[in-house]
């Protein structure tokens, strides 16, 4: 067994199957990688997609009460068979290269984070510039969580992702234990298809979201102000006006949502 791709997946069970499905597509010897899936307490029932995948993938479902993202993925690297772990998104798609990819890149490296394009709702990836960061292979400083694959050595040396942190910048925290030790490579090869927002309810949720755990983080790191991931986005200064004025709009609101949820997250941690 060569790599172990975890999944948590927490009421997703309409996006599912079209991940595994795309899992199951790689170019890639189906007896050198198994999927683990990390059903989160889900309302809904993943047996029967998990059924559905058997003859097609070396898989496995592990059930959890609700208990976060990060508790589910570390389930998972603590029954991985495998060296490389790479974690992927329960409503990603993988390009059929995606594992190759990874194998191929860990020959040197230690943490490696892939390149995100669209699936099918383009608008809001002008809000992740993180997502694409260009064709050359370089050093990165954000872990995509859902895109990235991590050597077991890694977690043996920095520990397990933080079990406090539910949903967001569970990665951020990782990668400021880890990068004390290695470096986060970027690969532009290691390509999936995955969506930043389903909406804008779904983006500002997202920001209030990341705002609280920023507020964690720098409580955690004795400090006491707003963290976010800054990237440049070169792209949306290339866009027609009006379209570039609705999306610094939305984005500026998006920032109002963030400090609310930092401001919420200093009463919650505190």
């Amino acid at each position: 067994m060569i790599v172990s791709v975890i999944i948590p997946t927490y009421n997703r069970i309409k996006y599912l199957p079209l991940a595994l499905e795309s899992l199951a597509l790689q170019n890639f010897a189906k007896d050198e990688f198994e999927v683990i899936v990390i059903d989160d307490g889900s309302r809904e029932d993943c047996q029967s997609v998990i059924d559905s995948f058997k003859d097609k993938l070396d898989l496995q479902l592990i059930k959890l009460n609700h208990g976060g993202v990060c508790k589910a993925r570390n389930a998972g690297v603590k029954i991985a068979k495998s060296d490389i772990l790479a974690f992927f998104d329960d409503d990603a798609v993988a390009d059929p290269n995606w594992l190759q990819a990874i194998v191929e890149s860990m020959k040197s490296e230690n943490m490696l984070v892939g390149r995100v394009k669209p699936l099918n709702r383009p608008f809001w990836g002008y809000f992740a510039p993180h997502y694409d960061r260009g064709e050359a292979m370089k050093p990165a400083n954000s872990l995509l969580e859902g895109n990235c694959a991590i050597k077991r050595s890694v977690f043996d040396k920095v520990g397990l992702f933080d079990e406090n942190i539910d949903y967001g910048h569970e990665g951020q925290e990782f990668l400021n234990r880890a990068q004390k030790f290695f470096v986060l490579t970027y690969c532009p090869t290691m390509v999936i298809y995955h969506d930043y927002a389903f909406g804008l309810a779904d983006y500002l949720g997202k920001q209030f979201k990341f705002g609280e755990k920023s507020a964690y983080l720098k409580i955690k790191n004795g400090e006491n102000k707003i963290v976010g991931v800054k990237e440049k986005n070169e792209v949306l200064e290339k866009l027609p006006v009006m379209k570039k004025i609705t999306i610094k709009l939305i984005a500026r609101l998006g920032y109002f949502f963030h400090v609310w949820g930092f401001l919420s997250g200093q009463k919650k941690y505190k």
